[in-house]
């Protein structure tokens, strides 16, 4: 019996991974944790607590303890924001002191990967393909930076992930109109076409072996909202190249588009992502293959992916007075 601790599990990708975790084969107890008392992935775990901010991290990470030691919790998985950045610099400590595992990367490939600003200085440092990207708090050095590209361009915050806070603009007129309500806006080339965009989960193994799963995704509200399997040893082929000029370990999400000039990336996620419940419906369940790496010590190998789609929709979860 393995005993899995999820953090926010009020959050959407909480309810993802979740998904995954009961497409386990092994026997496993679910607990969860978030900092409101009522959430909808309390109602998927089998035991449920408070916790503080992570913003408090003294506090945070004594709570996060204490549920681990009182609990047995053999593995962590967090799913908000500041987690990632708190406890990754705590998982060595978890890792020693309660023989726990935290399936996240190093704080550093984290702070690189979430910062768009960052992750594009890699991409071009280790000379793989990306579009142009500009910082754009500057409007007057912006306009010069930018001369040569045609619109449209997309602006978004260099941190946080999703599609929500993006906007398609057209003329330095936007670009001034939205400067205002974007933290630390970057400007991006726009990738055409747009029927071309791929999200792709890899799993990179302890023994520098990288699995893959790739899907052509239509976007909606600023997520997945229809998912496709494609069998495409190309995108395979470029997935691995991407993960093994990186550091990062375990699971990551590469988006990406195929432009005339071949695939580009458009983001990593270095971490587990909104898709992880959709991949392991097909076959691709990485946080299984996490945790039996970990836990058990298996050798993980590329596993058979089933074809299909997925279509995304809304549900809620009621209790009745």
């Amino acid at each position: 019996m393995i005993n899995i601790l999820v953090t926010a599990v009020g959050s959407e990708l909480a309810f993802t991974i979740i998904k995954a975790i009961k497409l386990m084969k092994q026997p496993y107890r679910l607990i969860g944790c978030d900092i409101y008392q009522e959430v909808v992935g309390k109602y998927w775990c089998d035991k449920f607590f408070t916790v503080p901010l992570a913003k408090d991290e003294k506090n945070y990470i004594d709570s996060v303890k204490q549920i681990v030691k009182d609990e047995g919790i053999n593995i962590v998985i967090p799913t908000a924001d500041l987690e990632f950045f708190v406890l990754s610099k705590h998982q060595d400590g978890f890792k020693k002191e309660f023989a726990c595992n935290i399936l996240i990367n190093e704080h550093e490939e984290i702070h690189r990967f979430n910062n768009k600003w960052l992750a594009y200085q890699w991409y071009v440092d280790h000379k793989l393909p990306t579009p142009k990207t500009f910082l754009a708090d500057n409007l007057n050095k912006l306009e010069k930076e930018i001369s040569g590209l045609l619109y449209p361009m997309l602006l978004k915050p260099r941190q946080g992930g999703g599609s929500r806070t993006i906007f398609k603009v057209t003329s330095l007129e936007d670009i001034a109109k939205y400067q205002s309500i974007i933290p630390d806006p970057i400007i991006q080339e726009y990738l055409f076409p747009d029927d071309e965009e791929y999200t792709a989960g890899t799993y990179r193994t302890s023994s520098n072996n990288v699995l893959t799963i790739v899907m052509k995704r239509k976007l909606k509200f600023g997520m997945t909202n229809t998912a496709e399997t494609v069998n495409n040893t190309d995108l395979d082929k470029f997935c691995k190249h991407v993960i093994l000029n990186t550091n990062l370990k375990g699971s990551n999400n590469i988006q990406f588009r195929v432009t005339k000039d071949g695939p580009k990336i458009l983001e990593i996620n270095p971490r587990f992502s909104g898709t992880t419940g959709i991949r392991a419906n097909f076959g691709f369940n990485d946080v299984e293959m996490w945790i039996n790496e970990v836990i058990f010590g298996k050798e993980i190998t590329q596993p058979l992916i089933k074809h299909g789609f997925a279509l995304r929709f809304m549900e809620e979860q009621y209790h009745l007075k």
